[in-house]
């Protein structure tokens, strides 16, 4: 912004420098005291030519009268760029919210290389990178099935619980005819944060921090019912993965890019029973794979987990 100033300033020094020069070229001359004349414009006496006659004083009274009008002139037309300008950059500025106040003072712990090294003492192909890739891909993918509703894209990853109360959740918006719009997600910030196992399962869970713009519309009027289209808001959440005791991560895969059935290899056709169409294994317990079994936004009764690794 500043060199666009500057630009001005140096445009309007130019035009003053000109017509200073262009009043001692003319300055000789009678413009006959008409509308059209010099003399009609900035003498201020009705056109007087004697204003801009040759002679003593009069001459250089009205050379600076001219150099002050523009300079005052100068002067206006940056202020009125800056206001623009600014006004311009608050009108467009983001505006960033919470998406509730609940559990802002909650902070969860980065233990993301102490995890990772936990699980690969016994699974040697797990990535933390690989993993938390994975984790956001399933954020994402879960929210736009979410405002679509229809949760078949992202069967696979749901552990059957979760997956039954949220097409409840879903079932009931569609009664109620609102439809949820979540536009622009990004994931600014995942993190591993709690371990645990015990004689059946192992629980990863991580820490997660998306913004959106997020507003809830009347299916049948459109209608805006709650959020809108121009507040972008911040959430924080916590995604729990489990799966079973000596289950590894496929090095072919590296089981976050690919999601084929994890137990015939067959492109995934999901049911909603959880099974593959293929083998008719149940894939969504955690039996072979990652499953997300639980996940909410952090409040304040969210606790730290920590790590747990005692059988």
């Amino acid at each position: 912004m500043m060199k666009k100033i500057m630009v001005l300033f140096l445009a309007v020094l130019l035009i003053t420098t000109c017509c200073i020069i262009t009043l001692n070229a003319f300055d000789a001359n009678d413009y006959g005291g008409g509308d059209d004349g010099g003399g009609g414009d900035w003498g201020g006496n009705d056109g007087d030519s004697g204003s801009w006659s040759s002679g003593g004083g009069g001459e250089s009274i009205d050379a600076v009268t001219v150099v002050f009008l523009l300079i005052i002139l100068t002067i206006f037309l940056i202020s009125h760029y800056v206001y623009k300008n600014q006004k311009h950059a608050f009108q467009n500025r983001e505006l960033i919210k919470p998406s509730s106040y609940e559990g802002l003072h909650i902070t969860l712990p980065n233990r993301t290389v102490m995890i990772e090294n936990i699980i690969k003492e016994n699974d040697p192909n797990f990535s933390a990178n690989d993993f938390l890739s994975f984790a956001k891909k399933v954020y994402i993918n879960i929210q736009t099935a979410w405002c679509k509703r229809d949760l078949s894209t992202v069967r696979i990853f749901l552990h059957d619980h979760l997956y039954d109360s949220t097409v409840t959740q879903i079932q009931a918006k569609i009664d109620q005819g609102v439809i949820y719009h979540y536009d622009s997600m990004v994931v600014n910030t995942a993190y591993l944060t709690s371990y645990a196992k015990d004689k059946q399962f192992e629980y990863l869970t991580i820490y997660l921090n998306a913004r959106m713009y997020d507003w809830q519309e009347d299916e049948k009027t459109g209608k805006i019912l709650r959020g809108d289209k121009t507040t972008r808001w911040d959430l924080r959440y916590k995604m729990k993965f489990m799966r079973s005791i000596g289950v590894l991560t496929k090095e072919e895969t590296a089981e976050t890019t690919e999601h084929p059935c994890p137990n015939c290899g067959a492109p995934v056709e999901m049911l909603s029973s959880g099974k593959c169409s293929y083998c008719d294994a149940v894939i969504t317990t955690g039996q072979y794979s990652w499953v997300l079994s639980d996940f909410g936004t952090i409040r304040n009764d969210t606790l730290d987990e920590g790590i747990n690794t005692d059988l």
